[in-house]
């Protein structure tokens, strides 16, 4: 079964490493509810982090799906997690990660699952709209479930303890703002880089792009899969990005390499659309509005946006819109896809270099709408900004 660890881990270099260097703690625990049987094989833990391994398997379901959660002793919350195993067959590792925050993983904690069948065809089962012509109907979040587990784990105080926070309070300029990281926090599933900046800089650092490296020149880059940064969604001038971790690889030194970031001007006007005349102002660089169509159940807006680097399709603007009276209203769903409609021909083009994002302004049938983005502009430095970590 380690073997199978080891594939279910090789998105991640830092898990990887984590097993191949053992450092992972069975479990063995297995429930059987309603025909449907649940084990916890494994757990790999440090100080911040935890992912859980787990199967299910059924002679009556040929696909099953879960939703995860966990109760913590002490006051909820400090965490954030779920799982990215949607599809795994029956029988094969599925996993459940949690980031800790604001505090220290606890030595027991009750790991839940909520069991559903799945659907066992070619594709897999994603949410359709309820009528061709109206996308606006919530699909239910809550599926009919099958079976509930509650797994009670214990986490050996060995692997709970392992982490190190090292001060770094270095003190830089990006494009012109003065940012700063105060510590660096490393640990054998990940690496946390905690920035500030400064209060009197006129924008907001909303992005990075960057990749650590080590004497040796093995590079560390933003963590795969998972958390990118958390707090870099302006109006805050604390922020955490993380990487893989150097934890297993005894590295003596660590340089940070910045090659681009993305700033929102905190003075910048939000982004105002015309959704009749299929006009907006204000829009971040590299933004084109596509078009508004009105329904049944209001508005559908389309961005085009260039794609960037390794991370390709990306968040454009706040999961939240206003209206002509400034009232504040939720957006609480949307997609992407590669390419773009161009709206005078009407063709589907896709170079490789331009994404779309869709979304609806639900039960909105005013003329305007105003947008706040997530950055209004990007650098990219053709020399990279380095940073010495240890």
């Amino acid at each position: 079964m380690l073997r199978e660890l080891a594939k279910a881990v090789a998105w991640s270099p830092s898990l990887s490493a984590a097993v191949e260097n053992e450092y992972v703690q069975p479990v063995g625990q297995s429930q059987t509810v309603n025909g449907i049987t649940a084990t916890v094989e494994y757990v790999i833990v440090d100080m911040k982090q935890l992912n859980i391994y787990y199967t299910l398997d059924s002679r009556q379901y040929p696909q099953l799906e879960a939703s995860g959660d966990v109760l913590l002793p002490g006051e909820p919350g400090g965490w954030s997690g779920g799982s990215s195993s949607f599809g795994t067959p029956n029988g094969e590792l599925r996993s459940f990660r949690l980031d800790f925050i604001e505090r220290d993983i606890p030595e027991t904690l009750d790991f839940q699952l909520k069991a559903y069948a799945g659907n066992s065809g070619e594709e897999l089962a994603v949410p359709v709209p309820a009528g061709e012509d109206d996308p606006f109907v919530p699909v239910s979040d809550d599926p009919e479930y099958l079976a509930e587990f509650t797994f009670p784990l214990e986490l050996d105080p060995t692997f709970t303890a392992k982490g190190e926070a090292i001060p770094v309070n270095a003190v830089f300029t990006l494009d012109g703002h003065t940012v700063s990281i105060t510590e660096a926090e490393v640990y054998p599933t990940h690496m946390r880089l905690n920035l500030r900046t400064d209060p009197g800089n006129d924008a907001w650092l909303t992005g990075l792009e960057f990749y650590m490296e080590d004497e040796t020149g093995r590079r560390f880059r933003p963590t795969t899969n998972g958390i990118l940064s958390s707090g870099m969604t302006g109006g805050s001038d604390d922020s955490t990005v993380w990487l893989d971790s150097p934890y297993f690889e005894s590295s003596r030194h660590l340089t940070l390499h910045i090659t681009g970031a993305e700033w929102l001007d905190k003075s910048a006007p939000r982004v105002r659309l015309d959704l009749r005349r299929g006009t907006a102002e204000n829009l971040p660089e590299d933004i084109r509005f596509l078009k508004a169509e009105e329904l049944s159940g209001g508005w559908i807006v389309s961005f085009a946006a260039g794609i960037k680097g390794e991370h390709t399709m990306f968040g454009l603007f706040q999961h939240t819109f206003w209206d002509e009276t400034g009232q504040e209203h939720d957006i609480t769903q949307e997609s992407s896809t590669y390419g773009y409609e161009d709206p005078s021909t009407g063709e589907r083009v896709d170079d490789g270099s331009v994404f779309t994002a869709e979304f609806p302004l639900a039960g909105y049938h005013g003329d305007t709408a105003y947008l706040e983005p997530l950055f209004n502009s990007a650098s990219a430095f053709e020399t990279p900004v380095a940073v010495s970590i240890k």
